[in-house]
Parts: C-alpha cells; structure tokens; sequence
C-alpha cells in the first residue's frame, strides 16, 4: 500500500486526531477528556512537526505522526539543538499491518532532518511488540530509559541517529 506523506496544517487537525483516537480505542486504551484535551494543545504548539498520511485512492487521512523538539530534563527543560522528540505515531486499524507506519516514519524523518534534528527518541509500551517491530526497523535502539506507568506497564525509551 502507497502512502502519501504531506506536512500537517491546522486544517488537518481533527483527521489527526480522529487516527489518533480509532487507534486507541482499538488498543482498548480509550482516551480521557484531558488526555483529548492535551492531543489538541500538542498539534496546536508551533514547533509541532506533525505530518499525516493517506493512501493515494482516497484521500482520507489514515495515519498521523508528530514531533517537537527534544528537550533537557526528561522533556521539561530547555530545548536541546539536534534533538527531537517523536511523540505520537498512529495509524488506523482499517490499515494497520500494511506497511503504513514505515512510510509515515520515513516521511517524519525526512522532516526531522530538515530541521536539523539527527538523534529522535520516543516512548512506547514494552508490551506493544507491534510498535517495537515497527520503530526498530527504522533504527531505533533502546536508549537504556525506562519507566513503569501507574498500571504497572514497561515503557521504553528508543532512540534514532540519522544516518
């Protein structure tokens, strides 16, 4: 499956976040208000790099990914020149399994460097082998970080050198 990979505009906000939302929902990790809440302010940041996918028959958008700049202090602190931070990556159920999220990722990538950012780092479940499968095939390694959520899950932190 051929996906299309263009930069995200304010007018692509509400199909990132209706990827965003399918996706959750189908890992049975229905989002919260709040959690809704903070998606909207994150797309709205204006150092956002967010970029949407759709297959090339049909323009609706079937995959969403975003990133911002690294920052110091586990993303607290100041911003770090060469880093960025991938925080959301999602793809529709409707598509999953179909190469998407390599495409997306790659697309992101590209962005990434045009903004000078040669390391990415980002989160993700242990226990989403899907994802892990999906990051480690475009390069990330695991950065040695590592946190337990209130529910008890593993997250890990991976990260990328552009090469």
């Amino acid at each position: 499956m051929h996906l299309t990979v263009l930069d995200g505009l304010p007018a692509d906000h509400q199909a990132a976040v209706r990827v965003w939302h399918a996706a959750n929902v189908a890992r049975f990790l229905p989002p919260s208000v709040d959690r809704v809440a903070r998606i909207w302010e994150k797309l709205a940041e204006s150092q956002a790099c967010l970029v949407i996918g759709h297959v090339d028959a049909d323009r609706d958008v079937v995959a969403m990914a975003l990133a911002e700049p690294g920052r110091a202090e586990h993303g607290a602190g100041a911003v770090i020149p060469g880093y960025g931070h991938v925080s959301m990556v999602f793809i529709h159920p409707d598509v999953w399994g179909r190469g998407v999220g390599r495409q997306l990722l790659q697309g992101l990538h590209e962005r990434a460097s045009e903004r000078g950012w040669s390391r990415t780092t980002l989160w993700t479940r242990a226990s989403n082998a899907r994802a892990r499968r999906l990051y480690e095939g475009q390069g990330y390694r695991r950065s040695g970080h590592e946190t337990t959520l209130g529910s008890g899950d593993s997250i890990l932190q991976l990260e990328r050198q552009a090469s």
